[in-house]
């Protein structure tokens, strides 16, 4: 509830810098983004240790965790920085941190997809 209010009044406060300084209103969308993300470190962390316990219950092996949570953490932060790109009125900038961020995923998601490769070889054997 706290990131919800702030980020109301961060937007009205963003629209009132916009209209006299437009440059600005930029910084206090980055502060607002900046203070999202440091109030939501405690119900990450708490996710994450769940995660990891239903891992370790169902015997997926940490590796595995790993690459899912790098993954989803690309996700979040490529989706932060290409909105603030677009806020910016960049929006050529906002596609290429999409397309690097899709990129960089499925380069960390390689290991799992050799794995899966291994295991549909050891069944046709």
């Amino acid at each position: 509830m706290k990131v919800m209010a702030a980020a109301v009044a961060g937007a009205a406060l963003g629209l009132v810098v916009k209209r006299n300084n437009p440059e600005n209103s930029l910084l206090v969308a980055v502060a607002l983004s900046v203070f999202a993300v440091y109030m939501s470190i405690d119900v990450m962390s708490s996710v994450l240790d769940f995660l990891r316990t239903v891992a370790d219950a169902a015997g997926i092996p940490s590796a595995a965790l790993a690459v899912v949570l790098k993954t989803a953490g690309i996700s979040v932060v490529t989706k932060l920085i290409a909105d603030i790109c677009r806020d910016a009125g960049q929006a050529g900038a906002a596609s290429g941190v999409e397309f690097m961020g899709a990129v960089t995923a499925v380069y960390l998601a390689l290991p799992l997809f050799q794995t899966v490769l291994d295991m549909i070889n050891s069944l046709l054997q």
